[in-house]
């Protein structure tokens, strides 16, 4: 799904009371292998140390974290409709499922959860068809998908998970909540929506991707576009990260990415928002484009109960760009979330 390359100016609410720092390399960063989190407040004292004074920790190392998720990591893999469900559990604790963004793989997930896997067992996985055939048996919508989810989950006995779902991934966590709200705990919504139309070319393009055998590395241009839309927002001080971003999604199957674009296009839950009742962060990042950020409005206006964040200078993978803000951002909401239900409960 194409958005918008514009950039807007965070909500004044939310820059009046920012939650963390403005970079990566102002605070929220730690020794490459310890995986801990180091708490900080919100008043920096000076550049180069986080909110307590202390010196900021070395930024992550992303070739050597990637190298422990695929070797510490457990693997799966799930035959379930048309799809095939290739993921990988890390860490121990209450479950925790990422969802996919539209053009995105498991593995750009994997600083987070090198961040996230003492507190909680990450669950992540591609839902991808074996063949071209596969791929157009079926008309795709968001319950699929959802399925796909439960699928999962009910592979691991979990029957309550809390969901961090980013772009087309937010979506599949709102269809899930809507569709089994007794399983979902509570939700984080990354550049959420709960509706979006492809336009006449869109479509078009959908339909001929779902016939082709090519992947995404083979389109023209793409280097360029993604670095136009997402390079700036990567840590200067290592431009191999955008690189694992490239690298990564070019693996991806035109026929897989058009099945999600006509779930996409069926997608329309804008009635029935308010009937979610767990509790729902929308994290919002500098970068996200007017599209982004007329859905999100949209979410805000309809929801219960949810909270927003804002993270600057993140762009739309702040999982990649920011993981540590991200780790911080998550724990927190996930902490109180439960603390809510307990008390729903009692």
């Amino acid at each position: 799904m194409p958005e918008s390359d514009s950039t807007l100016p965070p909500p004044k609410s939310l820059v009046d009371h920012p939650s963390t720092c403005e970079g990566e390399t102002a605070c929220c960063q730690e020794n490459p292998l310890s995986g801990h989190l180091h708490e900080h407040d919100h008043d920096h004292d000076r550049p180069g140390t986080d909110g307590a004074g202390e010196p900021c920790p070395t930024p992550l190392m992303w070739q050597e974290i990637r190298e422990n998720y695929l070797r510490d990591s457990q693997p799966f893999e799930i035959s379930h409709g048309p799809h095939q469900l290739m993921g990988r559990t890390w860490g121990d604790g209450p479950p925790l499922y990422f969802l996919n963004n539209f053009a995105a793989t498991a593995e750009l997930y994997s600083l987070a959860l090198w961040l996230l896997r003492d507190q909680f067992r990450c669950v992540v996985f591609d839902a991808v068809t074996s063949d071209r055939r596969a791929a157009r048996r079926t008309q795709p919508t968001m319950s699929d998908f959802s399925a796909d989810l439960f699928a999962v989950a009910d592979r691991f006995g979990d029957q309550h998970l809390a969901l961090y779902g980013a772009g087309f991934g937010a979506a599949v966590a709102l269809q899930a909540a809507l569709e089994r709200p007794e399983r979902v705990d509570n939700l984080v919504l990354q550049h959420g929506f709960a509706s979006r139309r492809l336009t006449v070319f869109e479509r078009v393009l959908a339909s001929i991707c779902l016939r082709s055998g090519m992947s995404l590395d083979r389109l023209p241009q793409r280097r360029r576009f993604q670095a136009v839309n997402h390079k700036p927002w990567f840590p200067p001080f290592d431009q191999s990260r955008f690189e694992f971003l490239i690298e990564s999604t070019g693996t991806l199957p035109l026929r897989d990415l058009a099945r999600r674009a006509l779930a996409v296009n069926s997608f329309d839950v804008r009635s029935r928002i308010s009937e979610i009742a767990c509790p729902v962060m929308l994290l919002r990042t500098e970068g996200e484009g007017r599209l982004a950020a007329d859905s999100q409005e949209i979410l805000e206006s309809s929801l219960t109960q949810f909270r927003t964040e804002w993270m600057h200078s993140a762009g739309q993978h702040p999982c990649l760009t920011h993981p540590h803000r991200v780790a911080k951002i998550v724990q927190a909401f996930c902490r109180s979330a439960q603390v809510v239900t307990e008390v729903a409960v009692t």
